[in-house]
């Protein structure tokens, strides 16, 4: 779902933003990047983003089943029903 996506890295040497690819962060519990700004090899260690991740998923699951549920029901959702 959010595989296409980028998070911005901060380089921890010059202070550039990366974009990395979700995907990339999703796939290992570490990732190795170069700098564009300086090249410096970044190790990126993705377990907490992946639990945060994992978080918003879940998240938005439940708000996809309660749309349903309203669905069903014939009534339309409004921008009140749902908290995130």
């Amino acid at each position: 779902m959010f595989e296409d996506e980028t998070v911005d890295v901060k380089c921890p040497r010059c202070g550039h933003l990366n974009s990395v690819l979700v995907h990339e962060l999703e796939a290992k519990t570490e990732a190795h990047i170069v700098c564009v700004g300086c090249q410096a090899h970044v190790l990126v260690e993705a377990k907490e983003f992946q639990q945060h991740l994992g978080k918003v998923r879940d998240e938005l699951e439940e708000l996809e089943r309660d749309a349903a549920r309203q669905a069903l029901r014939g009534a339309p959702p409004k921008k009140g029903d749902f908290e995130i």
